[in-house]
């Protein structure tokens, strides 16, 4: 929102400078600026270069290019720079503080540029973005604006070429930037651990493999030196090796056996590889690293040679226990015949309920799993009914799949039934036995135990929809309540709530994320017991909280006792043993009379307008609520 309100004052501004009409080379540097505010999430982006000691926009997204006249305290600051100027709050620095850049009607906070440079080092321009509001400026975004800035270094070069000169350039750029998509790739793909060590020592790049085997996550390992995950021994042996390597022939690798500390204070041995890194840089300089987890390597060596033995052991008693059967089988042959014996030897080595029965509902057959789940020996139930073997519930709820069976269907179910006395949840295949293509004499029953994984997809269906932390409906619940709901027309959605806490963010910082994780928990507790019975809360994200009023159209005044309840109850204190919290929140509502047409608008659209709604109960001073009706544009906002 006030993004917007920047751009419509720079448009209105007095003498501003309208975009000119771009020309081809105008187009690109446009085109740029577009992709980089994108990628970073940031909405102004400018490109500038170097006149005479001046900067000189040449492509901008999301401002006029008039903003040149402000920025040169930025600019000068970036260029005395060699990693990215990054200013996450303005007036926290006295000299942009009072810059107009801040305090006129851009009100710009955040800012980050990185000086654009030739080959030699002088620097020629600068590539920054911008917002209104104060930002973080994480690792992977600093690294990001950088690779812009030396793809706008590139084409800046390309435009001193003739057209020729630059095709051929642009043709090796394009072939160099695949082969780098193609080693990026397999660096971070690869299963071993990779890593670039840079000259002091500490890590540039590494691959999933590398945080895998050092048990870290990437952000705080990346503050590490890796000497510092080393024994005193090990580390000068290490430093010793590489100054060795430093003196030897290019290509040359050396391998070292060294036992790093992990952060859980465990130790873990590792044969580590390490090569020069060529390159013309010297930021890019230093070492690559390629780490063996020894101890795995080990654990996995002697797991193959297990299974190999296990397999040569295996194969033996295959050998014999086939030759055992095949004496068996022979031998059965000669009593009962071919299709018997297959059929015993298949059913009885099965997990699951197989068995004859015939149209009377006589058991013929029965495997040797109904010993296991049972507890009845097959040869004990052949010639009993079935009714007299299995659980009345589990009888009675298969009979229609019986009679159909019996009709010549193949059927297949799923019922919940008694067995051995536990309740489970069975799946079975009930086929026709048909004799020279005669009518049914019977039929064959397959039955599985599905209980477990009817329960994990239970769970995980659960899982799907609500919050791991309040319990609540998680967003994607909320929106497909709130699709039946419109479905539902006019007795569908009354109002929808769209609750933020105000100053949640201090909890976390002041007392930890778990106690921030219990004001969440007890803010849910407290909004679920201000709302009807019928209604839904859930948990949006973060400290988000949304409500759907279901039914007919709500009078305005209940929907108010509603929400300053809600107001009232967030606003009492929280208590945590010692520590007590006091929070408030900002409360938007979406409501629809009779007159409204919600059931036109997608969920995710009425959805929005609740959250704008709350935003601008945001703005007004938060602890506030702002009811938006569809039917009339504008706002009513309640102290």
């Amino acid at each position: 929102m006030k993004d917007e309100r920047i751009m419509d004052a720079q448009q209105q501004q007095p003498g501003s400078v309208p975009l000119p009409t771009e020309s081809d080379d105008d187009q690109y540097f446009e085109r740029a600026t577009r992709v980089t505010a994108r990628a970073l999430n940031l909405p102004i982006s400018v490109v500038c270069l170097d006149r005479l000691g001046q900067p000189e926009v040449i492509g901008a997204s999301g401002i006029g290019r008039d903003v040149v006249f402000h920025l040169n305290t930025y600019y000068s600051r970036t260029l005395q720079c060699e990693e990215p100027f990054v200013v996450r709050d303005a007036p926290s620095d006295a000299e942009l503080a009072q810059g107009s850049v801040a305090t006129g009607e851009l009100g710009i906070r955040f800012f980050a540029g990185i000086a654009l440079r030739l080959p030699c080092g002088k620097p020629i321009g600068m590539l920054c973005m911008m917002h209104s509001m104060p930002r973080r400026f994480a690792r992977k975004q600093r690294q990001l604006l950088v690779d812009l800035g030396q793809m706008i270094e590139h084409e800046v070069g390309l435009r001193k070429l003739d057209s020729s000169d630059r095709l051929q350039v642009r043709q090796a750029i394009d072939r160099f930037q695949a082969q780098h998509a193609l080693y990026v790739e397999t660096f971070h793909r690869t299963p071993v651990a990779i890593a670039h060590i840079g000259s002091d020592w500490e890590w540039r790049h590494m691959n999933d493999a590398c945080v895998k085997f050092f048990a870290h996550s990437r952000a705080p390992l990346t503050k590490t030196n890796i000497l510092d995950l080393l024994d005193a021994n090990d580390r000068t042996r290490l430093e010793q090796a590489v100054q060795a390597l430093n003196r030897g022939r290019a290509g040359e690798v050396l391998t070292l056996d060294v036992t790093f500390r992990l952060r859980n204070k465990q130790r873990k041995p590792a044969r580590v590889q390490v090569a020069r890194k060529q390159t013309t840089s010297a930021r890019d300089g230093g070492w690559l690293f390629v780490i063996h987890d020894t101890r795995a390597e080990r654990q996995e060596k002697a797991a193959r040679d297990a299974r190999e033995a296990a397999l040569h052991r295996g194969a033996h008693e295959a050998s014999e226990g086939l030759r055992r059967a095949h004496e068996q089988l022979t031998s059965t042959e000669r009593q009962l015949g071919a299709t018997r014996v297959d059929l015993h030897a298949i059913a009885n080595n099965l997990p699951v309920l197989v068995a004859y029965v015939d149209g009377e509902r006589r058991y013929r057959f029965a495997n040797s799993t109904y010993r296991e789940w049972l507890g009845v020996d097959p040869e004990e139930i052949v010639g009993r009914l079935a009714h007299e073997v299995l659980a009345a519930d589990y009888v009675a709820a298969i009979e229609p799949y019986v009679q159909r069976v019996l009709n010549g269907e193949r059927v297949e179910y799923e019922v919940g039934a008694t067995v051995n006395g536990s309740r489970r949840v069975l799946r079975g295949v009930l086929v026709p036995r048909r004799v020279h293509d005669q009518a049914a004499d019977g039929y064959y029953l397959l039955v599985q135990d599905v209980t477990e994984r009817t329960a994990l997809l239970d769970r995980l269906r659960h899982q799907a929809f609500h919050d791991a932390l309040t319990g609540l409906p998680n967003r994607r619940s909320f929106l497909e309540r709130l699709d039946e709901a419109r479905a539902a027309g006019g007795d569908g959605v009354a109002a929808i709530m769209f609750i933020d806490l105000d100053g949640f963010k201090a909890v976390n910082d002041t007392y930890g994320h778990q106690c921030g994780d219990e004001v969440l928990v007890e803010t849910a507790r407290r909004i679920s017991r201000c709302v009807r019975g019928g209604d839904l809360v859930a948990r949006h994200a973060g400290d988000e909280f949304t409500v759907l009023l279901t039914g007919p159209a709500i009078d305005r005044a209940a929907l108010e006792r509603i929400a300053r309840a809600i107001l009232l109850t967030l606003s009492q204190p929280i208590t945590f043993g010692a520590k007590v919290v006091q929070l408030s929140a900002s409360v938007g509502i979406l409501l629809r009379d009779q007159r409204d047409q919600a059931e036109s608008l997608s969920g995710e659209a009425l959805l929005r307008a609740a959250d704008a709604a709350m935003y601008r109960a945001k703005v007004a001073g938060k602890a506030r609520i702002v009811v938006h009706e569809l039917h009339d544009s504008p706002t009513g906002m309640l102290g």
